[in-house]
């Protein structure tokens, strides 16, 4: 089986079992136009932010509907725009590319039904909802349900799941694992134990970095922000009450808070932070302590194994 290949770049796909998905592309030269046809299927998948490759599992698709539409430019020839309305089928992974005219296509097409597969390969499905957040909540050692939420793509209403990862990690493991599961979903539309390992290294590289430049530089602003979001923490969430009530107290002071009020106000909070929190300022230390002690999250890797435990304990998809 082969298929025209239609990359994603913002992540959407089409949920498999019919949901349905808009997507387009600027028309090149005439005569250099991929020719879709009504039925015919086509396989989308995403590409990579960091080196433009192709993730290998995505979604086939049956093409519903193909319009050309022509954006006038002020001082320049019309834009020809193809739009595509696309109906997913299935999960599937390709093998091979080829070039057919000029033109991308994927050999060796494999149809993956997760559903069946769960018992030994337990995976998120991103396709057909756009994650937004999450929130994990810690009732006790055998009660910690971590929640994601978003919107589905093509209702435009709130869908969320929850896995419940009670004796399988810590609090600050399941926090971490939050974040990393946004991050996979949004980059793959997909999360399985490998990618959800990659995305918690990701995560936490660069929540260290902005502990470590928020407490060098004065700056809370740039606390707990990452490719995920912004991670909800006592750190962050208590740089941005401070940095809020220090503008606020001196606006009402002063009737200004200009370029010399908000530096004051950013050394003001993060002296408050490292003091409320009893985080060292010493170089070396403090991002790792403020990881982990001011923003609750473990940089310790865990196993594929374990990775797939704390997957099956998840829906494949919110709707499920």
């Amino acid at each position: 089986m082969s298929a025209l290949l239609i990359p994603v770049v913002n992540g959407i796909l089409p949920r498999p079992g019919g949901g349905r998905s808009l997507g387009g592309f600027v028309e090149r030269t005439q005569g250099l136009q991929p020719q879709f046809e009504t039925g015919e299927s086509v396989f989308v998948c995403p590409v990579l932010p960091l080196d433009g490759s192709l993730y290998r599992i995505g979604v086939v698709a049956k093409v519903l509907d193909v319009r050309r539409q022509l954006f006038e430019v002020p001082g320049s020839e019309p834009i020809s725009f193809i739009s595509i309305m696309l109906e997913g089928v299935s999960h599937a992974r390709w093998e091979t590319l080829t070039t057919d005219q000029g033109f991308v296509r994927v050999q060796g097409i494999e149809l993956q039904n997760f559903r069946r597969m769960r018992d030994a390969y337990p995976v998120v499905s991103g396709a057909g909802w756009s994650p937004q957040g999450g929130f994990t909540e810690f009732r006790s050692l055998g009660d910690i349900p971590v929640t994601l939420y978003g919107t589905d793509n093509e209702r435009d209403s709130a869908v969320s799941m929850t896995g419940n990862l009670r004796g399988l990690v810590s609090l600050e493991s399941a926090h971490t694992v939050e974040h990393a599961m946004i991050r996979s979903l949004r980059t793959y539309g997909l999360c399985t134990a490998r990618t959800l390992q990659e995305a918690m290294r990701a995560e936490t590289e660069e929540l260290t970095w902005s502990v470590e430049k928020s407490m060098r530089y004065a700056l809370p602003e740039v606390l707990g922000n990452t490719q995920a979001g912004s991670c909800g923490n006592p750190m962050t969430n208590l740089a941005n009450f401070y940095m809020f009530q220090e503008l606020s107290e001196q606006f009402a002071e002063n009737g200004d808070v200009g370029g010399v009020a908000v530096q004051r106000a950013r050394r003001t909070v993060m002296s408050r932070l490292t003091g409320e929190l009893g985080l060292t300022t010493e170089p070396g230390i403090r991002a790792l302590q403020g990881l982990k002690k001011g923003m609750k999250h473990d940089d310790s890797p865990l196993s594929q194994e374990l990775c797939k435990k704390i997957l099956a304990r998840f829906p494949l998809e919110p709707w499920q």
